[in-house]
């Protein structure tokens, strides 16, 4: 008797919660819609948290994030809209014609951001950018802007923007409690590929399901870069709470909860296994390259042997046409 009342007592309590947190929500996205009153903007982009409002006329955005009761504003001049995505707590914001990347959060109330110079960044790593369209992408609580003329990337997380060359690339890993679960590098063959499918795959239908009794404390994105000052970026996906609770997949929620997690995991693996396979191309193209080239340069050299000793006599006409067909069909 006293364990169905206790389960009948936890779901009052979980159904007061979640009605207050909705009412909290609603509370301040009608700060927010108030606040969009007073800006004079001709876009927007966000939530009830935290919102973008673009001046387009102006060349400005203008912040804005809530509370219940209270509005944080800041605006920023010589932004312009390209393109935005919402990440869990985030928004992120790219302006390609003023080279620019937005990374807006609401901390308790507070605003927050990270503003990235991007043509200083691209400049820095010696990109001389070319008219192009960026993808930009939202996983967990993480932004990805991809541009596959210029060959950049950039994460945006809460507290830095990290702008790397494609080639600056080396591995992409997904760790589960610590140990590698997939694993793909620059040159070599794909590790656990098998628990994600192919690049483009959805986690959660016939693969990546969760096993039954898994207990999931840690998971974490890492990424392998070309430098001994900085050389990993890593990626929090999540990690249990310091009460020592964990993901335990017997229990259908967290079941539901892992699963979720894993298709940010598998969007983000698919974002570098396609960044690192243009690099892989982009090294045989070189490779190919280079011996076509090393070869023609061989092959005009001869040539030139046989004309000077052609010259001197030492080859007549037909020995030396002859000679210049073989080189010429090599």
């Amino acid at each position: 008797m006293i364990y169905p009342l206790f389960g009948v007592a936890i779901g009052v309590v979980m159904m007061i919660i979640t009605g207050l947190q909705k009412m909290k929500e609603s509370e301040r996205e009608e700060v927010q819609e108030r606040v969009s009153r007073t800006i004079k903007h001709d876009k927007s982009f966000g939530n009830g948290n935290i919102k973008l409002y673009f001046d387009s006329a102006n060349k400005s955005v203008t912040l804005c994030a809530t509370s219940t009761s209270d509005a944080h504003k800041e605006t920023i001049d010589n932004f312009q809209f390209t393109d935005a995505v919402e990440t869990d707590y985030h928004v992120v914001a790219l302006d390609m014609q003023n080279l620019k990347v937005l990374c807006a959060g609401n901390n308790k109330g507070v605003l927050s951001k990270e503003l990235c110079d991007l043509g200083k960044e691209l400049r820095g790593l010696g990109i001389n950018v070319q008219p192009s369209t960026p993808a930009i992408k939202a996983y967990n609580d993480y932004g990805f802007i991809t541009d596959d003329v210029n060959e950049f990337v950039v994460i945006a997380t809460s507290n830095r923007i990290f702008v790397h060359r494609y080639s600056d690339i080396v591995s992409i890993a997904y760790e589960e409690n610590g140990t590698d679960v997939f694993n793909k590098s620059i040159g070599g063959a794909v590790a656990g590929g098998i628990l994600f499918g192919g690049v483009g795959a959805i986690v959660g239908g016939s693969t990546a399901k969760a096993k039954q009794n898994k207990e999931v404390s840690k998971m974490s994105i890492k990424i392998l870069l070309k430098s001994t000052t900085n050389p990993t970026i890593i990626l929090p996906i999540y990690e249990a709470g310091k009460d020592g609770s964990l993901i335990e997949t017997k229990n259908a929620a967290d079941k539901m909860h892992y699963e979720g997690l894993l298709k940010e995991v598998s969007g983000i693996k698919d974002v570098f296994s396609i960044i690192i396979d243009i690099v892989d191309r982009n090294i045989k193209v070189h490779q190919v390259t280079a011996r076509v080239q090393n070869t023609s340069n061989s092959v005009a050299d001869e040539l030139s042997k046989l004309a000077d000793l052609k010259a001197k006599g030492i080859l007549t006409e037909d020995e030396f046409n002859l000679q210049k067909s073989k080189l010429l069909n090599l």
